[in-house]
């Protein structure tokens, strides 16, 4: 009997690992069986789906949108230069366009005053190159800095240069008056599109970019 009850005792670890064992089997399984129903519920609702897709797509839709934005943003500089070019060339040409007849009169005026003062500015362009040679030609024979004809060439190379100066200074700030004019004009003539031989390569120059804004915004809806 001492035998049978040591035998029966040494067989109880052996039976309460079995039971203490049985439990973790039954989680993993049970375990095992949520995921496959998550993954079965996953595959079946479309929305979930697409909101973990978004989610794990976002930040590179992100950066194809600011890509996209980016482009587009060129592309509309890219028309308005080309509309403003339109416009320039057909002032420079002096074409009959009713709408803009104002403009195209306030751009003439401008145009002349700007031919004026360039022709100003290559006279005294001229004068100052003179007087700095003859200072020059001063310099090498020698002579020095207090012969009043030194003197004085000196003062007027420094009134020439700031007359130089102003001269610019207003033909620039009159091509900046232009631009806007250029730009009126050539919204006018791309929208009306005179049949005009000389304007008929920007007109297809503008329908190419159009098309590529167009494209640009449809892919940005997405």
């Amino acid at each position: 009997m001492l035998e049978t009850a040591s035998e029966r005792l040494g067989f109880l670890p052996e039976l309460e690992g079995q039971k203490a064992g049985l439990p973790f089997w039954l989680l993993y399984l049970l375990l095992s069986i949520i995921l496959l129903l998550l993954f079965i519920n996953f595959l079946q609702d479309k929305n979930l789906r697409q909101k973990i897709s978004f989610f794990l797509t976002g930040p590179r839709r992100r950066l194809n949108q600011l890509k996209l934005e980016v482009r587009l943003r060129q592309e509309k500089r890219k028309k308005e230069d080309l509309v403003r070019e339109l416009g320039k060339l057909a002032a420079a040409k002096r074409l009959k366009i009713p709408e803009v007849e104002k403009e195209l009169s306030d751009i003439r005026a401008l145009e002349d005053e700007s031919y004026q003062l360039q022709g100003l500015w290559h006279e005294t362009y001229r004068k100052l190159e003179m007087l700095k040679l003859e200072k020059r030609k001063a310099l090498a024979t020698g002579q020095n800095g207090k012969a009043p004809s030194f003197s004085q060439d000196g003062e007027n190379i420094t009134r020439l240069e700031n007359e130089k100066k102003l001269l610019e200074d207003r033909i620039m700030a009159i091509n900046e008056q232009l631009e806007p004019y250029h730009l009126t004009i050539g919204q006018v003539v791309n929208k009306s599109r005179p049949d005009y031989e000389e304007l008929a390569f920007l007109y297809f120059q503008v329908d190419k970019i159009e098309k590529t804004i167009k494209a640009l915004e449809t892919e940005l809806k997405k």
